[in-house]
């Protein structure tokens, strides 16, 4: 059974009255982009919950395909508690 690498609590906070789950950049590690301009641009795509590390790190996961989604969902349940700890 997958386990989310967040914990199950992030899940259960609530996003802003009306703010609306942006239709993130897709980024695979594959091509041009790096890291660090899908990261820059997956916050500005958060929006005003991207001061929100819980919320922040929820999300991430909906910005994420082939390979780099993979490596998402193959980190150890509850090792990602803070967006630093994505970082690393």
């Amino acid at each position: 059974m997958y386990r989310t690498p967040y914990p199950s609590a992030y899940d259960q906070i609530p996003f802003p009255h009306k703010y609306k789950v942006s239709d993130f950049t897709k980024f695979s590690g594959q091509g041009d982009v790096s890291t660090v301009e899908h990261v820059n641009r997956f916050v500005i795509q958060c929006g005003e919950v991207a001061n929100q590390d819980a919320i922040r790190v929820q999300l991430l996961s909906m910005s994420l395909s082939g390979s780099a989604f993979t490596w998402f969902t193959t980190l150890l349940a509850n090792s990602i508690l803070y967006w630093a700890d994505l970082e690393k």
